[in-house]
C-alpha cells in the first residue's frame, strides 16, 4: 500500500497501484483529490438518507410524492417553485453539444485485458460517426479488479493524441474500412485522424452510492463519484480545451435536485481548485431512478450553469420502478420484455 500524505489529508492506495497507475495518479490528480475529500462526509450522510428515505416509505406503504412547492432545495438556495418556474441560471450550451443526435455508449477498457485491446474500444467509438460517445465507468468496473484505472488510462491515451492510440487508431480504421467496402462497396473512414475529432468525449462516472476500491481517505472509504470525476477531468481537461472540445460528464442514479445540487458543488470546487471558470464542465442527467423523475425540473436548476440536458437509463430505470414499489402488492412489475 502507497500513502501520501498532503497537509492533513492522508490517501491510501492498495497494493503497488500508485506506481503501476502513475500516469492516473499524478501529483496533480494527487492534491485534487485530497482536495475533493472534503466532500466525502456529505456523501456518505446524502447516501444514508437516501437508504433511511425508501425503507420508511417501504415500512409506512407511502407512494413517492413530489416536492412542495414552497420548500427550498436542500443545500442549493433555490426555491422549488422557481426551479419549476425556471428562474435560475442555466448553461450555455457548447457548440460541440449542441447536436448530440446520436450518442453511442460503451467502456474503454475490457476486464483483464491489454493497453491496445482496451484502446480498440476507443478508436472503434471515436471512428464510428457517433455525435457523441459515453465512456462508461459503469459501476461494475469497480467490482473487476482495475477496470476502473484501466479505463481511465486508455481514455487519457486518447484525448492526449498518443502515439500508442494512433497506432491502434489506425488499424482499426483499415479494418473498418475493409468491411465497409464488402459490405456498402466503398470506405467509411475517409480521414481518419480528422475523424477522431468528430465525436464528443462523454465519461459517466460511478454513482454516489459506490465507494472506490482502490484508494482511501484518512483511512475511510472514499465516494467512487469523487474519484472518477477528479481523475479524469484532472487527466484531459488541458488537453480537451487545447482541441476545442468541451469537459463533459454524465451523472448516474441520482434520486433527489438535493443529490444534484451536491453534485454541482463538487464541480464547482473541482473547476477552482483547477482554476476553471465556474459551469466548464458541463454534465447530462441519466434518468435511472423512479424518485428522480419526481424532481427533474428541481434537479436541473440545482446543476444550474453545468446542466447540457437529461437522457433515460432504461433498463435501470425499469429496475428502480420495481424497487421504489415493491411495498405495494398492486403495483404489477414491468414487462422488461416487451
Amino acid at each position: 500500500m502507497s500513502t501520501i500524505n498532503q497537509e492533513d489529508v492522508k490517501l491510501q492506495i492498495r497494493d503497488d497501484l500508485a506506481e503501476r497507475y502513475s500516469s492516473i495518479y499524478t501529483p496533480e490528480a494527487l492534491a485534487a483529490l485530497s482536495f475533493m475529500g472534503r466532500f466525502n462526509t456529505e456523501q456518505k450522510r446524502l447516501m444514508a438518507e437516501r437508504t433511511q428515505r425508501r425503507a420508511t416509505r417501504i415500512k409506512e406503504q407511502k407512494p413517492i410524492t413530489f416536492l412542495d412547492s414552497n420548500d427550498e432545495i436542500k443545500g442549493t438556495g433555490i426555491k422549488v417553485q422557481d426551479a419549476r418556474d425556471g428562474k435560475f441560471v442555466g448553461a450555455i450550451i457548447p457548440n460541440d453539444l449542441q447536436r448530440q443526435w446520436l450518442q453511442g455508449t460503451g467502456p474503454a477498457a475490457k476486464p483483464n485485458s491489454p493497453i491496445k485491446a482496451n484502446l480498440r474500444n476507443v478508436a472503434y467509438a471515436l471512428l464510428s460517426g457517433a455525435d457523441g460517445w459515453m465512456f462508461d465507468g459503469e459501476d461494475a468496473l469497480g467490482q473487476i479488479t482495475t477496470m476502473s484505472l484501466d479505463n481511465q488510462v486508455s481514455l487519457k491515451l486518447a484525448i492526449a493524441r498518443d502515439p500508442l492510440f494512433l497506432d491502434v487508431a489506425e488499424i482499426v480504421a483499415r479494418e473498418m474500412n475493409n468491411w465497409a467496402r464488402d459490405f456498402f462497396e466503398r470506405a467509411i473512414v475517409i480521414d481518419w485522424r480528422k475523424q477522431l475529432g468528430f465525436t464528443t468525449k462523454i465519461f459517466r462516472a460511478r454513482g454516489l452510492h459506490l465507494d472506490d476500491r482502490h484508494i482511501r481517505l484518512n483511512g475511510e472509504s472514499l465516494s467512487a463519484s469523487i474519484v472518477d470525476m477528479t481523475l479524469y477531468v484532472v487527466n484531459n481537461y488541458k488537453a480537451l480545451q487545447e482541441e476545442g472540445s468541451s469537459i463533459v460528464l454524465y451523472l448516474p442514479k441520482i434520486q433527489t435536485a438535493e443529490e444534484a445540487g451536491f453534485w454541482s458543488r463538487m464541480l464547482t470546487a473541482l473547476e477552482g481548485h483547477l482554476g476553471l471558470d465556474e459551469g466548464t464542465i458541463k454534465v447530462y442527467v441519466l434518468v435511472e431512478q423512479l424518485e428522480q423523475t419526481f424532481q427533474l425540473m428541481e434537479i436541473r436548476a440545482a446543476l444550474g450553469l453545468h446542466f447540457v440536458g437529461f437522457n433515460t437509463g432504461r433498463w435501470d430505470y425499469i429496475n428502480s420502478v420495481s424497487d421504489a414499489n415493491c411495498w405495494d402488492p398492486d403495483f404489477i412489475n414491468p414487462n422488461i420484455e416487451s
